[in-house]
Order: C-alpha cells, then structure tokens, then sequence
C-alpha cells in the first residue's frame, strides 16, 4: 500500500454516526439532483476498524446489551422517526430472534419488559438497544450507497486505516497520512476533509504493577466482550477472594452502562469480592422522572431575572440552584428545558464573549448536574448497591501505587481536599473517567491539527473551534462530538453525544460540502 495515493473531492475521517448521517443527507441530495452538474463525485471514507457506518456505541465495539440513554423517542431525531419506526416494526422477529440468541439473562429480561411497550408504539418509555438502530443506519446508508454508485453521481472509496497526520499542499488540498492494519503508510488527498472521528480519546491511566493487575483504559477498545473476559480472567487467576476487586474511575454514562451489563452477568458477579467506583461527586445519573408536573417552579431565575445586570457568573449560579429543584425526584425532562430555556434567554442580555463562555465551559458543568439514564440502567445499578456489591467513593483519582497482588488507590477526597489511599487492594482498573483535552490527545491525527495549529481548540477544550459552514479551516470541517462547545450561528451545543442533534446537522453539513 505505501507511497499509493489518489484524489477525493471529500474525505471523511471516521464512519461513525456523524460521518454516517452526513452521507446519507448527501446520497439523498444526489439522488434529488442536488448536484446534477458536477460530474461523479468522488468520495473516500477512512475508519481504522474493519466495521464501517456504525462507530463505537451502534456497532461491534459495544455490547450487544447496550442501550439508548434516552427513550427512543427522544434518540431519534424527528424527521427520521416515522422511517425508523415502520422499518423497527417490519424487522422486528429480525432483530427479536438476534438479541435473545446473543444477549443472554438481560435481553430475556429487556424483551419480556419491553414488547408490550413497543407492540402498544409507547415510544416515551422504550429504551432500545443501540445495535438496532446500527442495524438500521447501516442498512439507510448501504441502499442510498449502491444507488448512487448505480446512477454514476458518486464513487465512493472505503479505505481501513488510520488517519495519523494531515498538511496543506501547494495547490490548497489536504495530504492525508494513513496507517494500515500492517503499519505500512500510505496518503490520500483530498479538496475537502471532514474529521468525524467520534469523541475525543478517553485519557489513559498509568498501569502500575500490569502483570498482576488488568488494567482496561477504554471499556470499548478493542470491544467491551473482549474486556469483561479480561476482568474474568483476572479475577479466576486469583484464589484470595478478598483481593479479588474492581475499580471503575468515573460515574459517567459509560460507567452506568458497565454496571449494567455485569449485573447480567452473575458468572462474573460470583467472582468479584467488591466492586469500588470513585468519581468527586460519588454519584451515578440520576433516574429519569416521568411524573408529569402542574409547575416548574424556577424561583433564582425568576428572581435573577427580575433584579436584571446579571452576569454569566451570577447566571450559571443561579441555573444551578434550580436544576437542584428540577432533580430532586429525579430527572424530570420538562422541568430541566425549563430551566435550561429560561437560562438561555436570560443569557440574549450578556455579550457575545459571555456566550461563547457559556457554551464553551458551563453549559456542559450545567448538564452534569442533570445526567440521566434509563430505568433498567438505573435500576440495575440500584440493584448492585443494595446488595453491597457496589461501592461508591467520593474522591478524585490520582494514581495507583503497587502492592502484593495487585494495587492500591490514591485518591484526593471530595469534602476534605486531603491525599488518602484505599484500604482495599485492587486486581482490575477500569478507566471510565472521560476524554482527555485536544492539545493532549493521545490520537495523533487530532494531536497533529492542533500542534501544527491547522484547527483551533475551542474554549470547552475538547472540541474544535468551527465557523457556521463547520469549517475549522478552509475546506476543513468537523462533525461530531469533536464540534461541542460552539457557539455560532447554526452550532450552538455544549456537547454533541447525542444521535438526534447530529441527525439535525447532517443535512447542513451535506450542504456546504456539495458547494463547488
């Protein structure tokens, strides 16, 4: 392969759900006649795993147990939802017979919970498994595919690599150096590249003592099947049942979906002493509140905005206070846009610096004070604390020092700000503690952009800086989490993890993209 090299009019880095959505707006505008003048348009999509169009949550990667974080209602975005839900229904003895042959006590569990709801269309309280509307992304992009192939109006050219490095010719094209599965190098250029890699790369842990310790610094690297049965080879290895425990770092979504899967698994359970999970707030997302509610009172708001000269200080404060009460039962959606609208109004009084504060850096702050996940997540996990299966540590991670089997945690605690260490000693490490800064990046594709200055981190610092066309430079877009923490015109989101908003944009980026 190396030394090879052809020319794209687009390329996408990444064939994940942002890269994925953006090509299927932009087949269906081909096939519309949207770009009827321009001759074959020649497109090459590079992923680094041998599965395209489903990206980490939709696809192998992840366990087939996972689900939506919202019901999927609310997961799929408007426009899409009727498509969705006549293919859902037409394929269900597809994807029905699938999951109870692959997805054990927990799909049994799921399906015995759910068909009722969804033969009913109760779309608000159905939580479906991600790898359904997998299924159903890869088969929309495979049809529209084969069409425009068909029909002439596009090539498109899959390549398995890794995209490491890119820089700016002579003649304004993007030079893309690739990695192949056999290390062996290769470039492609391109007039337009569009970095869709998925959200920035989890920041990785020392392993201290790894060849008595498992250390996993990313549950769905290489997938999470394949790390579960690194933590059961661990702990099998280990005849002092006391010593046999668990770390999980971090509380977010993905240590909730963790939890859940192995309260499924009780041939794991039996072999874990405790499991301990640290986070400084020491607590999971909330449970999501269905309770319909005559009022959202919003009393600091109110009283905010009543007094007026606020400032984004005063404002994020005061947002704070009420989404305390808007979480108090739990997360109720209503109750949270609310408070959420009312602070978005109130914040068309400040200027535009504070703005792109508040998008940069407090909206997401706001948004952990209402994490939420669905009902079997939450009550899973419930389920692991009652039984003193789950422990819960309120502290910061720092490090892991060595011990006899394994290691011991060193950690600074919440209340006190003090240094302390963990009375147990710890076998298996589990890094769930959220991506790293762009300037740090551990990819070297996005460390590369950003220490080549080709595209300026924005102010969240775990997303690029891009104008309303999503160019980061000229004809050099972004899509995907990698866009959070923008403030413009069309992007206006503190965090895109979320399939229905980069469903929303898709069209637009397919827009500038099939500009001349």
């Amino acid at each position: 392969m190396s030394g090879h090299s052809h020319t794209a009019d687009i390329t996408f880095i990444g064939s994940g759900l942002a890269s994925t959505a953006t090509l299927i707006q932009l087949f269906r505008k081909l096939l519309d006649g949207t770009r009827s003048d321009h001759g074959q348009l020649k497109v090459t999509v590079i992923e680094k795993t041998h599965e395209f169009w489903k990206g980490i949550p939709y696809g192998s990667r992840s366990s087939v147990n996972a689900l939506t974080i919202t019901c999927v209602n609310d997961f799929i975005y408007e426009p899409e939802r009727p498509a969705f839900f006549k293919w859902f229904k037409e394929t269900q003895s597809d994807w029905e017979a699938y999951y109870r042959e692959h997805g054990g006590i927990t799909a049994g569990r799921w399906l015995k919970n759910n068909l009722p709801l969804i033969a009913q269309n109760d779309w608000e309280t159905v939580y479906i498994p991600r790898f359904i509307f997998g299924w159903y992304i890869h088969r929309t992009i495979s049809e529209l595919y084969r069409q425009v192939e068909e029909k002439q109006f596009a090539k498109v050219h899959l390549i398995q690599a890794e995209a490491i490095d890119t820089q700016l010719t002579p003649d304004k094209l993007y030079r893309v150096e690739l990695e192949h599965p056999d290390k062996s190098i290769s470039y492609i250029e391109s007039h337009k590249l569009v970095i869709a890699t998925g959200s920035a790369v989890v920041k990785p842990i020392v392993e201290e003592n790894a060849a008595q310790t498992a250390y996993i610094n990313d549950i769905y690297e290489v997938s999470v099947s394949q790390n579960i049965e690194k933590v059961k080879i661990a702990l099998s290895g280990n005849h002092n049942v006391e010593d046999r425990n668990v770390l999980i770092i971090g509380s977010n979504a993905s240590s909730i979906e963790l939890l859940y899967l192995l309260e499924g698994m009780p041939d794991i359970r039996k072999l874990i002493n405790q499991i301990t999970v640290i986070s400084p707030s020491g607590l999971l997302p909330h449970h999501i509140s269905i309770e319909v509610l005559d009022a959202h009172p919003i009393p600091n708001l109110e009283k905010l905005k009543s007094k007026g000269n606020h400032t984004i200080q005063t404002l994020v404060n005061t947002a704070a206070a009420d989404l305390q009460l808007a979480t108090k039962n739990g997360v109720n959606v209503a109750y949270i846009a609310t408070v959420i609208s009312t602070t978005l109004k109130l914040m068309e009084d400040l200027d535009e610096g504070a703005k792109k504060e508040f998008f940069g850096i407090h909206g997401l702050r706001l948004s952990n004070l209402f994490r939420r996940s669905g009902p079997e997540y939450k009550s899973a996990s419930q389920l692991l604390i009652d039984l003193q299966e789950v422990a819960f540590l309120k502290g910061k991670f720092i490090s892991t020092t060595p011990a006899r089997g394994g290691v011991i945690l060193n950690y600074q605690e919440s209340s006190s700000g003090l240094e302390k260490t963990y009375p147990s000693q710890f076998k298996v490490v589990i890094n769930c503690s959220g991506s790293n800064y762009l300037d740090q990046s551990s990819s070297r594709l996005i460390y590369n952009l950003v220490h080549k200055n080709m595209a300026k981190v924005n102010l969240s610092e775990k997303g690029f800086e891009v104008n309303e066309r999503f160019e980061a430079a000229q004809n050099l877009y972004v899509i995907g989490p990698l866009l959070g923490g923008n403030m413009n015109k069309l992007i206006h989101f503190w965090h895109l993890e979320n399939a229905a908003r980069l469903i929303y944009l898709a069209p637009y980026l397919a827009d500038e993209l099939l500009k001349a």
